[in-house]
């Protein structure tokens, strides 16, 4: 199973294929080929093979469990459910069997969540959002989602506020997810007259493994991350697309880009990547780069004509199901403009939370950085922190 573990699935079938050809009937090996066939995305032999140990052996937990997880990356998970509550029955101290329930309520059950984030620059821009978020299961696989938004901007000579609200659906069709959402923001600028935007934003996502997901996403929403952009009247539009990849051995790669296109005629493209390792249980090393431009300058927001980023990093890890802390950093060198110097940047974040009951949390987070990219206007530093609530329902 290691073989299957670092990612190499036909590899791990070959060797279990020569394997079960000199014992056709040990289950402990049809097992091992149903969960390669399961994480390989393969999921129609997957079942096969486990409806037929089960056949053989109807009080198979383990093959319950297996054909559980198969159904429930399917999304399949009201069957996912039932072998989930079969294998508990037999053994109801079943960690893996537990486990799968509780993934299973995860996806399927509604949760409210109330976030509070504050965020400054060294510009002097400074930011209260308030968040209010809400998920419910409608029936099978499609559920409801809202959200509110309360934003108190300020700078050193002026103020402005924001309220805003989002609806829509999310639908998970075996390995795809899809969701669209719709709203308005209501702008109060201190200076200009007050108006209301209308806010999209759709996704797509498909896994068609486990240790493989692909997704796009597209948004159009008003310029409003600080209070001198609410009088500008600003618009953006913008589409990204990326993927992540796992392997066995906790080889992590992301990557992905997109392009953004404001109402003042002015482009952004940009593209990023990232490598990361884990290192036993708790650590891990890696590096990042990004890149972005803009066709021009525009006026009163951060727009580089060239910003490259890279950067090594390294995160920390501890904790139980109950509660855990994460510890991240990095550093790295940044470029601003074509003609630009380069620039030692950094960042250190961190984040601590508490697990209670189904679904329910609560995190304290905060970070700071000179990265130019993170703020809205180039600044060489800037902080944010904030907590959140999740309560599942």
């Amino acid at each position: 199973m290691a073989v299957a573990r670092s990612g190499r699935f036909d590899s791990a079938l070959t060797l279990l294929s020569r394997a079960r050809a000199t014992d056709p009937e040990n289950s402990d090996l049809q097992l091992a080929e149903a969960r390669v066939l399961g994480w390989a995305g393969r999921s129609g032999e997957a079942i096969a093979k486990y409806d037929s140990l089960l056949k053989r052996n109807p009080k198979n937990a383990d093959a319950m469990v297996g054909l559980g997880y198969v159904y429930h990356w399917q999304g399949r998970d009201g069957e996912a459910r039932r072998q989930a509550d079969l294998a508990l029955g037999l053994d109801s101290t079943s960690s893996d069997a537990l486990e799968l329930r509780r993934a299973i309520r995860r996806v399927t059950q509604g949760s409210v969540e109330a976030s509070a984030n504050w965020n400054n620059d060294s510009d002097r821009n400074t930011n209260f959002l308030e968040t209010l978020a809400f998920t419910s299961p409608i029936a099978g696989s499609l559920r409801f989602l809202a959200t509110a938004t309360g934003l108190e901007a300020s700078d050193p000579i002026r103020n402005a506020t924001r309220v805003g609200g989002e609806g829509g659906l999310a639908l998970s069709i075996g390995r795809l997810t899809a969701s669209a959402l719709a709203g308005a923001r209501r702008l109060d600028p201190e200076i200009g007259p007050s108006r209301t935007e209308a806010t999209y934003r759709g996704s797509v996502s498909l896994r068609p493994s486990p240790r493989f997901g692909i997704g796009a996403g597209y948004a159009r929403y008003p310029y409003d991350d600080i209070a001198s952009l609410f009088e500008r009247d600003l618009t953006i539009e913008s589409l990204e697309a990326g993927f992540d990849a796992h392997s066995g051995s906790g080889l992590l790669v992301t990557g992905g880009g997109g392009g953004l296109w404001l109402s003042d005629g002015n482009r952004r493209l940009d593209g990023h990547a990232t490598l990361l390792q884990e290192i036993g249980r708790h650590l891990a090393i890696g590096a990042s780069g990004r890149a972005l431009g803009y066709r021009e300058v525009g006026v009163g927001y951060f727009s580089p004509n060239r910003f490259h980023l890279l950067e090594g990093n390294a995160s920390a890890r501890i904790g139980n199901d109950r509660w855990d802390g994460r510890l991240s950093g990095g550093l790295g060198a940044q470029q601003v403009g074509r003609s630009g110097d380069t620039q030692t940047e950094w960042h250190v974040e961190g984040r601590l939370g508490k697990n209670w009951g189904e679904g329910n949390r609560i995190e304290a987070f905060g970070g700071v950085t000179n990265s130019a990219v993170s703020s809205t206007t180039g600044a060489f530093r800037y902080r944010n922190a904030g907590v959140l609530v999740r309560l599942g329902i």
